[in-house]
């Protein structure tokens, strides 16, 4: 489409997903989560995955000038692989067949690098400590979210048991159940990249969450997103990946573990010198187990 040009064409998508209405909305945020990757999907998973229908594509794709979603499809993977290529590392496919191990290796460091460095200098310090004085206030703290994130999140969950704060990770199958039974006592730990899909985990568990008054702390990208807006705190990074396009989610992956690396230490910070002396007391214990096994192995 000769009106616009490449950055013409992303920052229309960009207002459509944040000032837009429904089904553009949607369309509009899953096609920005995908960059260059819109190319590799096809209309029907496209419609899919941003649930809405074919016809709804079409009229997203005209309302832009084009005549049809393939035309708009091909434009747009074309500007954001161009916008893509501005960056040193691609941080959805740091390397391909053709690399070599060493390039493997720094690529996938430097993404990593540079999803600490986004965290850094993104995040907002005033929402991290209303985060951390939720959950050192919570008689029970709960973290929902999608299988990927179940390691960052019981990994968080087993540090917080270790200074004493009550910690839960629901498998998927019993997260709406445990929702259902939270009360204003308890808080919340929602933990999702994109924040959206009102019918996904952690996002279709907010209304269950909101009717207990439970406390809630969003775990996600930065931007307008259903978490973002329906949660009490956001703890948010850059959205620089992918939502489905990638090898793996290496710069999300990063960004959320610091995150919750980060609100653990302000947790650990609040009862400082006691929970220096819980886990040094730990320590003793652990060693004094280790060596009555070995006595009695021996």
């Amino acid at each position: 489409m000769d009106a616009n040009t490449g950055d013409e064409l992303l920052e229309r998508v960009r207002g459509m997903s944040l000032a837009g209405t429904g089904s553009r909305r949607a369309i509009a945020q899953l096609v920005l989560g995908e960059g260059s990757g819109l190319g590799r999907l096809s209309m029907a998973e496209v419609a899919q995955l941003s649930y809405c229908s074919k016809p709804s594509l079409v009229r997203f794709a005209q309302s832009l000038g084009f005549g049809g979603w393939p035309a708009f499809q091909e434009a747009f993977s074309h500007a954001a692989s161009a916008e893509e290529a501005r960056a040193e590392v691609d941080c959805n496919f740091p390397f391909d067949e053709g690399t070599g191990v060493t390039e493997v290796v720094t690529h996938v460091a430097e993404v990593e690098r540079h999803a600490i460095d986004q965290v850094v200098e993104a995040l907002d310090e005033d929402a991290l400590e209303r985060a951390a004085g939720l959950v050192c206030a919570a008689r029970q703290v709960v973290c929902f979210g999608v299988e990927q994130n179940r390691y960052f999140e019981q990994n968080f969950a087993h540090r917080l048991r270790q200074i004493g704060i009550e910690c839960l990770v629901p498998s998927l199958a019993t997260s709406a159940l445990v929702a259902r039974g939270m009360g204003e006592d308890c808080c919340a730990i929602l933990v999702s990249y994109s924040g959206l899909g009102a019918q996904r985990l952690p996002a279709v568990l907010l209304d269950d969450l909101r009717r207990g008054g439970v406390p809630t702390i969003a775990v996600t990208s930065s931007g307008e997103n259903l978490l973002s807006r329906a949660c009490d705190c956001t703890l948010a990074f850059p959205p620089e990946e992918r939502l489905y396009s990638k090898i793996a989610g290496y710069y999300s992956e990063r960004a959320t573990g610091l995150v919750l690396d980060l609100l653990f230490s302000l947790c650990f910070q609040a009862a400082y010198e006691k929970n220096v002396r819980r886990k040094l007391d730990a320590v003793v214990r652990y060693e004094r187990l280790m060596q009555t096994t070995d006595v009695l192995s021996s």
